[in-house]
């Protein structure tokens, strides 16, 4: 009798593909996936509850969720040991574990520090975030740089889709395990259960790539000094095009970005449970039925026309926030944007990291990688948390006495903050990204 075989799943196209470097691209999807969960932990609603019930204010909240983005000027400076000692695998590696390990004692530093010493919680959890950001800046050149070598360019589109599904469909039950273990054991012991679930998932994420195959960095008769590296980079328009619209469509995105979740805990009142569906796992499975759509896309019209549509038609989602109020309607127009987010930001976030890959070459590719994302992050994630936090607690505190309303709703500092949010994606997506990035530059690999 034969032997009844298993099919196997092609889940990208693996033609003219060696066997090991289709092991490698399995892999890197099936860690950064297990890893999502370790994701939607540390930067949604179980940590937006944890810091708030340590006491931390809406300034300190936002300048806790900048640290990270701020950390990522290193990344200049990991490029340059990157190219200079060509050992990303160990560079990445190591950061890894050390950033994962971080989120085993971040969940129990309530069970050692007494009520009585809030201040030293903060500074505790100020101190353990701090780690995390700093290994950050190492993983990120070492991981992109990689993945520009072994993703070809001719099905690099439909990969990444490929990659953010799967992600998408785990961190699904991910996001579903974590609200019902906070809803199940309320206060700090539900924190602890989940943060050690983020230590256990994100630690599988970084072992599984000791088994990832990172092809040998190009080998140089003379290393270029980090000034050169830098210059070269800035000369190349298309890229720096690229990298400032990323950066400022990130900014329009984050000055309210962290504070969504606050609104619906401590403005609306709704559960763990129904945040977590409604801004989580509604928008998850939106994208993962879209996101093979935008990745062909990607591969057929090209990144920019991806960017166009779904820059343009998510500009308008923030303005549905500045109407939510508490009651009855709140948790539909709450799907409503969501389910919107969840159909277009993947198509943005994928088209994103196409464009500055298409525009990076491959000599110094990991200089290209750290200003990418040094710029990105500190103008678009941390100045902009930054100065969202500050609004929120200054300036339109003060407006929010003033008691405007429309229609029925008497508008609070949050959504003027959400107002400002539209306005500033509106301008980003209408006037700015048709001037900023060109068509991509076709390559053969």
């Amino acid at each position: 009798m034969k032997r009844l075989r298993i099919p196997r799943i092609v889940l990208f196209d693996e033609t003219g593909l060696a066997a090991d470097r289709i092991r490698s691209l399995r892999l890197i999807i099936w860690s950064v996936a297990i890893g999502t969960i370790c994701f939607n932990i540390t930067a949604g609603i179980a940590m937006t509850g944890y810091l708030k019930a340590i006491g931390v204010t809406d300034f300190v909240y936002g300048l806790l969720f900048a640290m990270a983005p701020a950390a990522n000027a290193l990344q200049i400076f990991t490029s340059y040991l990157l190219e200079r000692t060509r050992a990303r695998k160990r560079i990445f590696i190591t950061a890894g574990l050390i950033q994962r390990f971080v989120w085993l004692p971040f969940g129990l530093v309530p069970f050692f520090v007494p009520m009585s010493a809030p201040l030293v919680r903060v500074w505790i959890v100020t101190l353990l975030m701090l780690v995390n950001a700093l290994c950050a800046p190492f993983m990120n050149v070492s991981f992109f740089s990689m993945l520009a070598d072994v993703a070809p360019i001719r099905i690099r589109g439909r990969y990444l889709s490929v990659r953010q599904r799967i992600s998408t469909i785990i961190g699904i039950f991910g996001g579903l395990t974590t609200a019902w273990l906070l809803d199940m054991f309320p206060g700090f012991y539900g924190y602890a259960f989940v943060f050690t679930l983020a230590f256990l998932a994100g630690t599988t994420d970084i072992v599984l790539f000791f088994w990832v195959k990172f092809p040998p960095m190009q080998k140089k008769e003379k290393h270029d000094s980090i000034i050169k590296m830098i210059s070269e980079v800035f000369r190349n328009k298309q890229f720096l095009r690229v990298t400032g619209f990323v950066a400022i469509w990130g900014f329009s995105l984050n000055l309210s970005g962290p504070f969504y979740l606050v609104y619906a805990r401590t403005v609306l009142n709704l559960s763990n449970t129904v945040i977590t569906l409604v801004s989580q796992i509604l928008p998850n499975i939106c994208s993962v039925i879209i996101i093979a759509r935008w990745g062909h896309m990607m591969d057929k019209r090209g990144t920019k026309h991806v960017m166009l549509t779904t820059g343009r038609l998510s500009s308008i989602m923030p303005l549905l926030w500045f109407f939510i109020s508490p009651g009855p309607l709140s948790i539909v127009l709450m799907a409503i944007s969501n389910i919107s987010g969840g159909l277009l930001a993947s198509g943005m976030d994928v088209a994103s990291q196409n464009a500055f890959l298409n525009r990076s070459p491959e000599k110094n590719r990991s200089m290209y990688v750290a200003m990418y994302f040094c710029v990105t992050a500190l103008i678009g994630t941390g100045l902009a948390n930054t100065i969202g936090g500050w609004l929120l607690d200054n300036p339109l505190r003060s407006l929010e006495t003033a008691g405007f309303s429309m229609l029925g709703v008497v508008f609070n500092r949050y959504n003027y903050l959400f107002l400002l949010t539209f306005i500033m994606r509106f301008m980003a997506s209408y006037l700015l990204l048709p001037r900023m990035v060109t068509n991509d530059v076709m390559e053969t690999d």
